[in-house]
């Protein structure tokens, strides 16, 4: 067998263990092909990185050409480099130490998925803790230690079937001991997790507005009928808080009569709260490139025409809502990719409704558990006390992704940022998917994709702060092992020549 095809086989099994497929299992044995190979006599490491993120980033993440093929291409590109170097590592430290190549496999490789969630080229979607979306009680332990912890429990399993295929049986029984321990956490959270039922009438709006017709004003007076059709439904069945998807208000809503006059006959015709995005422009100073700051935005709208303050998009998207560097390189203002150039927003809100207290985050943000956290279970700047916020709130427009699974990757999400806080989220979806999920990440509500409809679930609340909160610093730990073992390797390398 040649050596490369370890390489395939690991990441084919990688890929499409994170597939909506129910295939998630693979995930505990898919990293051993790729362990085989590294320790190999012979290996080509640029070419193991090349085929691994040519097939990664093309099964699981090909739906991103729907946006911007240049964008899949360059993700591709960046991330051979990025696996060749987590590779390289490997191989380095597993040379020169070989009793402890196993420990530079498990710690390099989540340090790879920590340190995606820094910098403006932020990208944390290769945990494989997100392969496991589909078995609800194994997520229970992100509470203990976030999607982090998940992934090491993984990719331990993997190192230790591996060395049990090896001839090592008595590993067998350790992974049994984990797998057992695990499940019965899991299967304890899900049954005994103290949850209190609060009576809330809160709704999510899927409007499932094309992505074609949402940025043409022709069909614009189409989105409002099809708004007013939803928040009718919405009050009929009580609803006093209605939740909208992002840049639901494809206009500058602030500064544009029509649109606040039709928003606000919402919500005083149908004695509606409504939450919504839309996007929304500041003065800027002299010296900025442009007149205006342009921002991702969102509020609250009363019925007695009070408004919240606006929450600005914290994390953009790299290149496709803001180009790169462009503090550091203000010529980069000159290249257009069709990408936006939205301001960064730097605060976070809490938002009070007539249903309780919460705090919002917009699209791509669901993917970060640390600005999550912050939202979930805010700091007293004074006190250093911890509290919890009611609800946490996601708006999104995912309708550029079609019928690809992209929008199911996205959403999937949801269920690990709830049980990391152990607090409900209700996620608006434009075209979907949308969903309510409780404390436990059980969805117990969801509308199906481009379904055009309301949904609505009672609000559970759990009063636990999970340890995460207090210990979500610790991945830090596995990228000082890594590093550390890297240099301790470069040096051991050094000396012997």
């Amino acid at each position: 067998m040649s050596p490369l095809l370890w390489v395939v086989l690991s990441a084919l099994m990688v890929s499409l263990s994170r597939l909506p497929l129910h295939l998630g299992f693979l995930v505990f044995v898919g990293w051993i092909p790729l362990l085989h190979f590294l320790f190999q006599k012979r290996v080509k490491l640029w070419a193991a990185a090349a085929i691994f993120s040519a097939i990664y980033i093309g099964i699981v993440y090909n739906w991103i050409a729907e946006v911007t093929p240049v964008g899949l291409v360059g993700i591709a590109i960046i991330f051979f480099l990025h696996y060749w170097l987590v590779f390289y590592m490997i191989r380095k430290v597993g040379t020169a130490i070989p009793g402890l190549k196993y420990v530079i496999f498990v710690a390099v490789l989540l340090s790879f998925e920590y340190l995606q969630n820094f910098t403006e080229m932020r990208f944390p979607w290769f945990h494989n803790a997100y392969s496991l979306a589909d078995y609800t009680w194994l997520i229970q332990a992100a509470d203990l230690g976030g999607v982090i912890l998940l992934s090491a429990l993984i990719l331990l399993i993997n190192v230790l079937i591996y060395r049990a295929v090896q001839g090592k049986l008595k590993y067998m029984a350790w992974v049994m001991l984990i797998l057992v321990i695990w499940n019965i956490y899991g299967i304890w959270c899900v049954n005994k997790l103290p949850l209190s039922m609060v009576d809330t009438k809160i709704s999510v709006m899927q409007p499932s507005i094309e992505q074609d017709k949402k940025w043409d004003q022709a069909f614009y007076l189409d989105i409002l009928q099809r708004y007013d059709k939803l928040c009718a439904k919405a009050a009929a069945d009580s609803t006093r808080l209605l939740i909208f998807p992002e840049a639901a208000m494809p206009v500058y809503l602030l500064y544009d009569p029509l649109s606040m006059h039709s928003l606000q006959r919402y919500c005083s015709a149908y004695n509606l709260e409504i939450f919504t995005g839309f996007p929304h422009f500041t003065p800027a100073p002299p010296e900025h490139v442009n007149d205006e700051y342009f921002y991702n935005a969102a509020a609250l709208f009363k019925p007695n025409g009070q408004r919240s303050n606006l929450y600005y998009k914290n994390i953009l998207v790299p290149v496709g809502e803001r180009m790169l560097w462009l503090k550091q390189f203000p010529v980069l203002w000159k290249l257009q990719f069709d990408q936006a150039n939205w301001e960064f927003g730097k605060n976070l809100e809490w938002i009070d409704s007539s249903e309780g207290e919460f705090s919002p985050s917009i699209c791509y943000e669901l993917a970060f558990a640390n600005i999550h956290q912050r939202m979930a279970i805010p700091q007293d700047p004074q006190t250093k006390s911890l509290r919890k916020t009611d609800f946490l709130v996601n708006i999104t427009n995912d309708a550029w992704f079609g019928t690809s699974y992209g929008p199911w990757l996205h959403a999937a999400m949801v269920k690990f940022r709830a049980v990391e806080n152990r607090i409900q989220i209700y996620r608006s979806a434009n075209t979907g998917i949308s969903m309510i999920v409780d404390p436990r990440g059980i969805i117990i509500a969801k509308a199906e994709l481009f379904e055009k409809t309301n949904i609505t679930a009672p609000l559970f609340k759990c009063s636990r702060i999970p340890l995460y909160r207090h210990i979500a610093w610790y991945p830090i730990l596995f990228v000082v092992v890594a590093v550390g073992l890297f240099g301790i390797s470069m040096f051991i390398g050094n000396k012997e020549k």
